[in-house]
């Protein structure tokens, strides 16, 4: 997004008067303006964000007010923060050894982004980092990777959170437990583990990975909240540090010795070029394609050859599992029933009424997962909603985390929100109308913010009779 009024210094100006405003005789903040005690969850957060005002403006004219205020609240707020780390149990709300571990940690952190690294109650923190929650365990882990005493110990937790990560060909995704996604959302956690393996000095390619996992998670550009915006946007200038300089090269494309398209990357504003020849346009017996680049920066490139192929398709497990049968209604019996291969085809009478079944297994959890069923020319679905539907034919039960079921006239669409590991049902009714033989498309399952994420069974032919 291009943010053409934004001002940083102002809105940081901004923030800082809010924090001001917050900030107890004791050197803390407030979790909220009439509260009379600072708070010791919200103070470190406070911190880390104060620090990140001084890192990131140089003084300036234009910026010696802003670090003018923040000057002020520095020396009691590191005061403040280092009597919380000696005694998190003065909150009588934190008597209990996890929390007091939990504010320790989150102190620690914001003490080391003021200046002040420590290694005190590492011990201790680490001999707990069983029972913290994922995103704590991410926080502990990046910050002993600064401990050079401590390098194998935060590997060791680095790799159990790799462990808990899905990976695809594109995305890497956190998955935080059920019990725990109430404490932490998943931007949070995907925010904090990118920021983990880029202390851990991680590959290019697992760091790209987990970077466009955190950027799926957006909608219309943001994420959910104002507080995972500001986690996933500190993730980003951290990778961002790790990047060369902004390209700026011209490239051209040939083809046969024919230039197909050329294209200026100047920067990251027009990030990428699409150039598609049709299958008409393929020069005869000349298959060489030439990539000439001009300035400084890396040319990244893909070439795919797409066509299709003769014939029904065998089915694809990419990260689900779709099966397909055919009952007729009210009955136990399998007509058919494809996966990744399909038999031969299926012969049924005209003016009949089937049961679909689809299938999804997952062994991962996935979100936002939408169903769709190609209907083939010769079939058409009953509704059960209509009340001159007959009420004698109904359709098999459907998994319930499998709603939102829409009836179009070429398709059934069904949406599930967050699928758990494990198989998951959708059943429909429909009825042979028009004799033929017919293209039955394999029904697919993908990620509605991940496509390459998908599963599909494989396509067939049915032919409806009328003898």
């Amino acid at each position: 997004q291009t943010l053409v009024s934004f001002d940083p210094v102002q809105q940081a100006a901004q923030a800082v008067d809010r924090l001001q405003a917050l900030q107890k005789t004791d050197g803390g903040f407030a979790a909220y303006p009439s509260a009379e005690k600072s708070d010791p969850f919200v103070t470190p957060y406070a911190a880390q964000a104060i620090a990140l005002v001084d890192r990131s403006f140089p003084n300036s004219s234009q910026t010696s007010a802003l670090l003018t205020q923040t000057a002020k609240l520095r020396p009691p707020l590191v005061a403040y923060l280092k009597k919380l780390l000696a005694d998190p149990g003065q909150y009588d709300f934190c008597k209990e050894p996890l929390c007091k571990s939990q504010i320790r940690i989150e102190t620690l952190m914001a003490l080391a982004a003021l200046g002040d690294r420590r290694n005190d109650f590492l011990s201790d923190l680490y001999s707990q980092r069983t029972q913290f929650d994922p995103v704590t365990q991410i926080k502990l882990a990046r910050y002993l990777s600064q401990f050079p005493d401590w390098q194998q110990d935060a590997k060791a937790i680095a790799n159990q959170i790799q462990e808990t990560i899905n990976q695809t060909g594109r995305n890497a995704t956190v998955n935080l437990p059920p019990n725990w996604r109430w404490l932490n959302s998943p931007t949070t956690a995907q925010a904090q583990a990118l920021r983990l393996f880029i202390a851990q000095k991680a590959t290019a390619t697992d760091l790209g990975r987990l970077l466009q996992g955190l950027l799926s998670q957006r909608r219309n550009g943001t994420w959910p909240s104002t507080y995972d915006n500001a986690e996933a946007l500190t993730a980003l200038e951290e990778y961002s540090q790790m990047q060369p300089t902004p390209p700026n090269f011209d490239a051209t494309i040939q083809l046969a010795g024919n230039t197909i398209g050329s294209v200026s990357f100047e920067g990251y504003k027009n990030a990428s070029k699409n150039i598609t020849v049709g299958m008409a346009d393929l020069p005869q017996n000349r298959s060489d394609l030439t990539l000439k680049k001009s300035g400084q920066g890396i040319l990244h490139y893909l070439v795919a050859y797409r066509y299709r192929l003769q014939g029904n398709q065998p089915g694809k497990l990419n990260g689900l599992r779709v099966t397909r049968t055919i009952r007729p209604a009210n009955e136990d019996k399998v007509l058919y029933k494809t996966g990744l291969y399909a038999t031969d085809a299926l012969t049924v009478p005209v003016g009949q009424v089937y049961d679909i079944g689809l299938e999804i297994i997952t062994d991962h959890p996935v979100d936002h997962v939408v169903v769709t069923d190609p209907l083939p020319a010769g079939l058409e679905a009953v509704g059960n909603s209509f009340q001159t539907t007959t009420p004698y034919f109904q359709a098999r039960g459907d998994s319930w985390q499998l709603g939102y079921q829409t009836i179009y006239h070429d398709r059934v669409v069904a949406f599930g929100d967050r699928l758990d590991p494990g198989v998951y049902t959708l059943h429909y009714l429909v009825r042979s109308v028009t004799p033929g033989t017919f293209v039955y498309p394999g029904a697919e399952a993908h990620l509605e913010y991940a496509p390459e994420e998908f599963g599909r069974s494989a396509s067939s032919t049915i032919v409806v009779s009328d003898k």
